[in-house]
């Protein structure tokens, strides 16, 4: 009985120390991917949308926080497109994202616009609802590039550090020793 605890004991450990191996290997690659900032952000982006459609589900809406989510929204939505420098993006100039981006800043600028007509008008809720769904899916659209761009950037690092591994193996590496 001791003897089996031991190895299953063992058997965790090893097999605990292969999974951590290989997440060390992706939290390295994460800290060199540029736009690993802006991909969070993104993701958060949806996060407020949800929030801005429970608050206009209610009977009774509360503006200043409608109002400071959409300022919120606004504000990372351009420094997505744009970069700021105080929430630490970059923006992108990558043609696939820049115009997924102006098709949602453009969603966005008559979405807000009727959000603040339909706190005026409560029948307009359900059309401000329904335009936020298709802001959330344009959201999803960029997420799933961002996903795309770092599953791209991953196989690249791998391979190149199993290039690098092998031309170090077969003894090709460069010596800076020499006298």
């Amino acid at each position: 009985m001791k003897k089996t605890s031991i190895k299953l004991a063992i058997t965790i450990l090893v097999g605990s120390n292969l999974l951590n191996a290989s997440y060390v290997e992706d939290y390295a690659l994460t800290k060199e991917y540029k736009l690993l900032n802006d991909m969070k952000l993104a993701q958060k982006q949806q996060e407020v949308i949800l929030k801005m459609g429970k608050i206009l589900e209610t009977k009774s809406v509360d503006v200043e926080s409608l109002k400071r989510l959409e300022v919120r929204f606004e504000k990372v939505l351009n420094g997505l497109i744009y970069g700021d420098e105080r929430l630490n993006l970059r923006g992108t100039k990558l043609p696939s994202f820049r115009a997924k981006f102006l098709e949602l800043k453009g969603l966005w600028t008559k979405e807000s616009k009727l959000i603040q007509k339909s706190l005026k008008n409560g029948e307009l809720k359900d059309k401000a609802l329904a335009n936020l769904n298709n802001i959330m899916l344009k959201m999803s659209e960029l997420i799933d590039l961002y996903n795309k761009s770092y599953s791209r950037f991953k196989q690249k690092s791998k391979i190149s550090s199993i290039v690098y591994r092998h031309t170090l193996s077969k003894g090709r590496h460069i010596a800076f020793n020499n006298f």
